[in-house]
């Protein structure tokens, strides 16, 4: 195989090769079976992985909204205004969205092992300021860059995701299922924890210290967390065969070499052009951004309808969360079955022929979460006054929990299977928007409730839920054509394709054939 071959495909990544390879050349790539492909990996190593992941992105979120409770505290110490305390809050989740614009590209490039391990530990140097400082400039700067450095974690565990499971989607739908439940319960269990410990620390802010020791903990995963990125895999291959004396193996994406420029608009750009320029990525963060947004807007909203509305002690407000949690574990237990009915579900005027083995049948279920999400959102609102019993504005907790975790994990899933090697740049786009959304959620939160009161206020995120309604609908009847046109898409398939192939060459050119790696 020449060169000239592979242009296409290899001008898709960055080449850390110090000099154009030679004119006749061995591409490195996954043979089938391979051994050190991760999709072939046994399913006890990827169970490993994915708690992994699941794990540390429970973590990072846990920070973003353990500290909410302790805004009570901020306003006593430093004497300020409820939004200022509130920006602790703002400031980590908005370091949520500028993060993967850092790290995912960076994953792309080196892998997805080296940015988890410089992240957390640049996460936990970041917290020991805001956790320990008696300044409130202090901490709201570092809680900013501990928000940064904990979206790693977040973006970079749809990839990981993506490369365990591109090929098995029913497996790809499970594994996003766990890892959206874990993310989406880190600022769930974070609030609830957060309540209990800021009733009883004093003037001590430990409801950051406990995020702090809670990372400590957790080095030892990072320290095992393996590689799976199979271009980085493929390239440290082609390294150690050149040591070995095959100075002519190369990994298909070092093939070309790319100038800065050209790195800074593959990989840092990426994400903002998917922003622009993908009608799947726009609308799957409309959605998430909603959801995820909701949430942080009931750290704000719940100690104003129960605390102040129904009386609740402050310590157990955090208690009231358990409903979200029920309904998130109501899209968990049944989530396969869900998605085996909904697929055969027949959608008169929506539904193409052989649509059931798109990836667009999946989302099929989300149809359920798009009508209970604003559903749940009046149902709170119009519960929320003094005159009903709190219970009945608890219980609206369930739909909505149920909502946010399908739309999350039906949404992310058709994502990374739509964009393969490139779902981590997919994610961070995703990432970007919906951690702006969620950041200015609780700074307008406590303003709207008071203007408006709790039940206009709060209807108002059910009136934007009901006019995204069209968006899943679009992606059912279209989808297809949307993935087949998109530009980000194509590129995607075509790296893959390149890394997993198998050539037969006559006996007299072995010098120029394919090496597959499991051969070497």
């Amino acid at each position: 195989m020449r060169a000239d071959d592979d242009k296409t495909l290899a001008s898709t990544s960055v080449s850390r090769c110090p000099s154009p390879p030679p004119p006749e050349y061995e591409i490195v790539a996954f043979h089938e079976n391979d051994p050190d492909d991760p999709t072939n990996w046994s399913t006890k190593r990827k169970n490993g992985i994915l708690t992994m992941i699941c794990l540390l992105g429970f973590a990072a979120v846990f920070g973003s909204s353990s500290y909410a409770p302790g805004t009570m505290q901020i306003r006593m110490l430093y004497g300020v205004s409820d939004t200022v305390a509130s920006l602790g809050v703002a400031l980590y989740v908005a370091g949520f969205g500028i993060g993967p614009l850092f790290s995912g590209p960076i994953t792309e490039m080196y892998g997805k092992r080296k940015p988890y391990l410089i992240s957390w530990a640049l996460l936990i140097a970041t917290t020991v300021p805001s956790a320990f400082a008696e300044n409130l400039a202090v901490i709201l700067v570092f809680r900013f860059l501990s928000g940064v450095c904990a979206s790693c974690p977040l973006n970079t565990g749809a990839s990981v995701i993506a490369d365990l499971y591109i090929h098995d989607l029913p497996n790809l739908g499970k594994a996003v299922v766990l890892f959206s439940t874990a993310a989406l319960q880190g600022p769930v269990i974070g609030s609830l924890v957060g309540f209990f410990i800021a009733a009883h620390s004093g003037r001590q802010l430990w409801v950051i210290r406990v995020h702090f020791f809670f990372c400590v903990a957790l080095i030892p995963l990072v320290l095992l967390f393996p590689e799976t990125y199979p271009p980085e895999i493929l390239l440290q291959r082609a390294k150690r065969m050149r040591k070995e004396g095959k100075t002519n193996a190369r990994a298909a994406h070092e093939l070309h070499g790319k100038t800065t420029m050209q790195v800074v608009q593959g990989h840092v750009f990426r994400p903002m052009a998917m922003i622009i320029r993908e009608p799947i990525v726009q609308g799957s963060a409309a959605w998430i951004s909603l959801g995820y947004g909701i949430i942080y807007f009931f750290f704000q909203a719940f100690p104003i309808v129960f605390i102040k509305q129904h009386g609740i002690p402050f310590q157990l407000c955090g208690l009231l969360f358990i409903g979200v949690t029920l309904g998130m574990l109501l899209a968990v237990f049944p989530y396969a079955w869900l998605i085996k009915t909904f697929r055969r579900l027949p959608l008169p005027g929506i539904d193409k022929p052989g649509n059931e083995t798109q990836p667009e049948s999946t989302l099929k279920v989300v149809l359920t979460a798009c009508v209970l999400l604003p559903a749940s959102m009046f149902w709170f609102a119009w519960a929320s006054g003094p005159e009903t019993h709190w219970i009945v504005a608890t219980l609206a907790g369930i739909p909505f929990g149920y909502s946010s975790l399908m739309v999350f994990f039906a949404f992310l899933s058709y994502n990374a299977h739509t964009y393969g090697v490139y779902a981590s740049s997919a994610g961070a786009a995703n990432t970007f928007v919906r951690s702006l959304v969620a950041a200015s959620f609780p700074l307008f939160a406590t303003p709207m409730l008071e203007d408006l009161g709790t039940k206009w206020g709060i209807s108002v995120f059910g009136f934007l839920s009901v006019f995204l309604l069209p968006i899943p609908l679009i992606y059912i009847r279209y989808g297809e054509a949307l993935r087949a046109r998109s530009h980000f898409a194509r590129e995607a398939r075509e790296l893959a394709a390149g890394m997993h192939h198998k050539h037969k060459v006559p006996e007299d050119e072995k010098r120029r054939e394919t090496v597959e790696i499991g051969e070497v």
